[in-house]
């Protein structure tokens, strides 16, 4: 399900839009935008085995918690495509960027596994609808001002997670209980959160109205969704267990819980930043199948890693192979030429949110009867499926057909 909503090119323009050559403007204000989204939510996950272990919980019991942020994710997302439709994506991220920073504190609060549920539902309710309102305004301005701004776009996200990792890994080697931690960083991040969606230049002229539409997902696309969701498997397993696994496998020092997701996400922003240079020179399916066997590499040496130093080194390969996948899954799916780009696209996000929903409790049901080792082993065989349906991402497909469903308001 997804909207037909895309105005044709020029049907809109930014208004009150800071000289080209002024520090704020839109261009890097979206940035800072993509930039805040990743660092507030980089600052959770270092602090899991924190967490962990002020609950007195199992992984099975944490893959469980870990659950509210991707269970809340798809209850709003069939919601945030109409509320961007009217509303406009600026006033969305005008208040929904501040309650996913002040939802940031919450965690670090939770008393249980069913609180830390619910603590991390309630980012969840907000976080995903920042999301696609801060890419479709990053869309709007790239064409209003005519040049390409959404890989550097990605680029600030990626940098906003080393950010944010980096701030949680201070503040756990100095000992700042969780609770304490998250709510400063909440409250220092809420003025930038404030502001900054204000500061977005305003769209002048109409919009045109959205339409969801209903579609039998073609099979055509089916390869390249697989493709994806082995790929995003890793970025799960980076994010929410690799402080886990450094902490409780190899008893590393508080430290490597934050240099673990950071060196992946480091290395991830690396990959985005250079990807469409490596892509032009090489073509995208053997960028791809090259990607996906260094993902396979390196989280190969996480599950052998016999040191924390391992377990970074890792990491960080891992996350350099991640980097361009979906970025080339989107532009695959946006041509595959079946199915209108927008329905295509909704369907890899479909993927990614299920991605992200099944990844943590696969992980953390075969840790409790094997070891987390063996958890983030489970994800190898994906990645493998991965290198193999590279292929899928210049494939074209057979026209298929759209069923309406009609406007949605």
């Amino acid at each position: 399900m997804t909207q037909d909503a895309t105005p044709a090119a020029g049907t809109h323009r930014l208004t009150g839009e800071p000289s080209a050559g002024g520090l704020l403007t839109p261009a890097r204000l979206i940035m800072a935008v993509f930039f805040l989204h990743a660092a507030g939510i980089a600052n959770v996950w270092p602090r899991m085995p924190d967490l962990q272990a002020k609950l007195g919980i199992g992984p099975g019991e944490l893959s469980i918690a870990m659950l509210g942020l991707p269970v809340a994710t798809v209850l709003a997302v069939p919601f945030a495509g109409t509320l961007i439709a009217k509303l406009g994506p600026r006033s969305i991220l005008s208040v929904a960027l501040p309650l996913t920073t002040l939802s940031l504190a919450l965690p670090g609060w939770a008393f249980d596994v069913v609180s830390l549920f619910l603590a991390l539902f309630a980012i969840g309710l907000s976080y995903p609808v920042v999301d696609i309102a801060m890419n479709v305004e990053a869309d709007r301005i790239e064409r209003a001002g005519g040049r390409r701004i959404m890989s550097t776009c990605h680029g600030c996200w990626s940098v906003g997670s080393v950010a944010g990792a980096g701030v949680a890994t201070v503040f756990a080697t100095q000992g700042v209980p969780t609770s304490w931690h998250l709510l400063a960083v909440a409250v220092a991040l809420l003025p930038a959160a404030v502001l900054v969606p204000r500061a977005l230049p305003a769209v002048a002229g109409q919009v045109a109205p959205g339409r969801v539409v209903f579609t039998l997902p073609s099979k055509s696309i089916l390869g390249l969704c697989v493709f994806l969701a082995g790929m995003l498997m890793v970025e799960v397993a980076a994010r929410n267990w690799g402080a886990v696994y450094v902490s409780d496998e190899l008893k590393g020092a508080t430290v490597y819980a934050g240099l673990t997701y950071g060196a992946f996400a480091l290395a991830m922003a690396v990959g985005r930043f250079g990807g469409d240079r490596v892509v032009e020179r090489f073509g995208p399916v053997p960028v791809a199948r090259a990607s996906s066997l260094l993902a396979f590499a390196g989280l190969t040496l996480v599950v052998l890693a016999g040191s924390p130093v391992e377990v970074v080194i890792g990491f960080a390969a891992a996350g350099l192979g991640a980097a361009t996948a979906f970025p080339l899954s989107a532009t695959a799916a946006a041509g595959r030429g079946d199915l209108p780009p927008a329905v295509n696209v909704a369907a890899l996000q479909v993927i990614g949110v299920g991605a992200f929903l099944l990844t943590p409790p696969l992980i953390g049901t075969v840790a409790e009867f094997a070891g987390l080792r063996i958890g983030i082993a489970a994800v190898l065989p994906m990645v493998l499926v991965s290198a193999l349906l590279a292929g899928e991402l210049t494939r074209k497909g057979v026209p298929a057909t759209t069923i309406e469903g009609g406007e949605r308001h």
